[in-house]
């Protein structure tokens, strides 16, 4: 599974000087394979798979590669052995000029297989090496004897001549295991070591108590580029692009054979056994079907829009946006999309902060206040801005552009009431052993109903948002996590009175126009029941696109009503009459808080009499540092019903604000709760299982 070599830096850019030309291209020849392996990318079977690509189509794929660049092809899979007709791919590539390498698992690599790949021309085969020892390399590749397999494939490699690297997923299981394997590499005479950083696809899903903290990502790489200086063995670090910016902060000189981190889309693509391309075996959003494209690889790799988002870096969003390092690093963007659903979006699992951070200008700020709580409902959303705002259209469209592109902006789009779509929602509170808490957070969130699951500092600890098709399925939800969990202590707290629902950061005193395009906050009200009036099938299409992130186009709503066939005034009056029924709750920016300023996130709980309540509430709900205001069952060592979402710049002044207003409220029974892990982040996605 090996996606790069070390003779990786060997080939110049190609015949069209492009600078984005294929310099490695990994092809799953097959993804069939005897082993299961934990964190596998294929999740291979070793029963054959229908639709591979046939032998002449293998050739004439080849063939396009050779016509316009000079890529290095490394065969994987699956075990790329298990292919008959391997050595005649192999063989055809080497007569193209193409440098042919193999990434097989080991196993069946012996002394007549190493002759036959020398004899195609391979140049360097991989093998995956995950323990240093056989017990812990078979418990992660499920196979037993698969450690000893591996090392008399090595051994046979060794006596023929034939070039090998070692590669390693590191994990958990074996992050403390990283040295003593880097000396097994050392000793049995590989060419290069290189390190994975497990990304979350495929099995590797399952692996979530497995997948290092980002502080942990940041240690490692920080202890292989110490090897790198020390020459000890050329190290290659994959899936990891922040290494590239860690060892010019140590002032090293980058590898020859890699000095760009991601190269998905750049100088780098991905063929899976059916011709599909990727930008790399992680991200499995297609670029294009070689097949249906008449085995014309170079047709694609020049013209898919995906592949042309990745060569430019600054339509990155986030932190990877405006990173001085971004140009060498990049991100992982299977990463990205894996845990954020944008694989445009910033790193993930990196910790490094950069210098230059996006500033908020007057004008920004007062445009950010008034978009959180009402976009304009408008065929020209940016004209009636430039009204309220006093700025002409144009620039406040490049202005919300810059805003998202920053990573300031989360989502522009609809925020829904689930209950008035038919849906069932809760809060749930659960009390976790703490040694389990990162390994249960990990399965909670991966319920497609989970939206928020925040760590917080109580002996409940682990707090997550659910919603269900129905009341039935939310239950049956919960009960199945209490049995699967082995704890009865998950605990629904449904909302028993709303007093606010408004997420509107602001920034410094609002202008008057800004005033006056705000919107207002609703009501307190009892939670109704949810929705039986149905939806039909164009207004749940509606939903779906409306709870995406609206297009950077000044027309946004022209471009709704292109994909439903419906009329602009159709759909604006569709929005009109949602928000005026409350199903949708606004229309606006979803933003970051914390890249805003607003790091703090306290649940503040208090102990109020019944007869108190709305009183309290209805107070708390005026505070502009207040997002979320609910009444909520209480539990019996848990005494707290109403609870306050407050954000500050920081803890100490969200403890302040609430002790302030308590000691103004006369409330004497209260807590602040700190989300310290944030878990997941997400925004509910509706009728997508129909």
């Amino acid at each position: 599974m090996a996606h790069e070599h070390p003779h990786a830096a060997a080939r110049p850019h190609g015949a069209h000087g492009n600078n984005h030309m294929p310099h490695l291209i990994a092809w799953e020849v097959t993804r069939s394979c005897m082993l299961a392996c934990k964190h596998c990318r294929a999740a291979a079977r070793p029963e054959p798979y229908s639709g591979e690509l046939s032998t002449q189509e293998c050739f004439a794929l080849l063939d396009n590669i050779a016509s316009f660049a000079k890529p290095i092809i490394i065969l994987t899979g699956g075990e790329p052995m298990l292919r008959e007709d391997i050595y005649e791919i192999a063989s055809h590539g080497t007569s193209l000029g193409l440098t042919m390498v193999m990434a097989p698992c080991g196993m069946l690599v012996d002394d007549e297989a190493v002759a036959k790949m020398k004899d195609a021309g391979i140049r360097c085969i991989s093998i995956s090496i995950d323990g240093a020892t056989a017990e812990s390399h078979d418990a992660f590749r499920v196979v037993p004897g698969a450690f000893d397999g591996a090392m008399k494939g090595i051994e046979a490699a060794r006596r023929g001549g034939l070039d090998f690297q070692i590669n390693t997923t590191v994990t958990q299981h074996n992050l403390v295991e990283l040295n003593d394997i880097m000396k097994l590499t050392i000793d049995l005479g590989a060419t290069i070591f290189n390190p994975f950083l497990l990304v979350p696809t495929g099995r590797g899903k399952d692996l979530a108590d497995q997948e290092l903290s980002p502080q942990q990502y940041e240690d490692a790489l920080n202890w292989l580029a110490d090897q790198q200086a020390a020459g000890t063995i050329p190290i290659r670090v994959t899936c990891a692009p922040h290494y590239q910016r860690i060892i010019r902060q140590k002032g090293l000189e980058p590898s020859a054979r890699q000095v760009k981190g991601c190269m998905g889309g750049q100088s780098f693509a991905f063929i899976s056994h059916l011709g599909k391309v990727q930008i790399c075996g992680f991200l499995e959003n297609e670029c294009g079907d070689v097949r249906a494209e008449g085995l014309n690889f170079a047709k694609i790799w020049e013209n898919s829009p995906l592949f042309c988002e990745m060569r430019n870096l600054d339509s990155y969003h986030g932190r990877c946006g405006y990173c001085e390092y971004r140009t060498v690093c990049g991100g992982c963007r299977a990463r990205a999309y894996a845990l954020t659903d944008d694989y445009l979006g910033e790193e993930p699992f990196c910790t490094h902060q950069p210098a230059k951070k996006p500033e908020l200008d007057d004008q920004d700020k007062a445009l950010m206040s008034v978009i959180q709580a009402n976009f304009p409902v408008d065929r020209r959303p940016f004209e009636r801005l430039g009204s309220y705002l006093n700025d002409e259209p144009e620039d406040l469209e490049r202005r919300v552009k810059r805003m998202r592109d920053d990573g300031l902006i989360r989502r522009l789009g609809a925020v829904f009431d689930s209950r008035k779509l038919g849906y069932v929602s809760t809060l749930v509170a659960a009390r976790i052993e703490p040694d389990r808490l990162d390994e249960v957070a990990g399965e909670i969130s991966k319920l497609p109903g989970v939206t928020h699951n925040y760590r917080r500092e109580n002996a409940y600890n682990l707090w997550f948002t659910l919603t269900c098709q129905s009341q039935d399925k939310l239950d049956a939800t919960l009960e199945d996590l209490r049995v699967r969990i082995g704890t009865r202590e998950i605990h629904s707290l449904p909302a028993l009175k709303v007093f606010k629902i408004r997420v509107n950061f602001q920034f410094g005193p609002a202008r008057d126009d800004a005033k006056a395009a705000a919107s207002h906050d609703r009501a307190s009200h009892m939670p109704h029941e949810p929705s039986s009036a149905p939806f039909s099938d164009e207004q749940k299409q509606l939903v779906r696109l409306l709870q995406e992130s609206l297009s950077d186009s000044h027309k946004p709503f022209d471009e709704i009503a292109d994909q439903l066939g419906w009329s602009v005034g159709r759909v604006l009056q569709q929005i009109e009459d949602w928000l005026a029924e409350g199903i949708i709750k606004r229309l606006g920016a979803v933003v970051r808080h914390q890249r805003l300023g607003f790091r703090a996130n306290g649940m503040a709980v208090l102990d109020v009499p019944a007869d108190r309540e709305d009183q309290i509430g209805a107070a708390l709900a005026k505070r502009p540092e207040i997002s979320h205001c609910y009444c909520r069952p209480r539990l019996g060592d848990f005494p707290y019903g109403l609870f306050a979402m407050v954000h500050g710049r920081d803890q100490q002044t969200v403890r302040q604000l609430v002790a302030d207003w308590m000691k103004e409220l006369e409330i004497e029974n209260f807590g602040v709760l700190f989300s310290t892990t944030e878990y997941k982040k997400v925004s509910m996605k509706y009728f997508l299982e129909q």
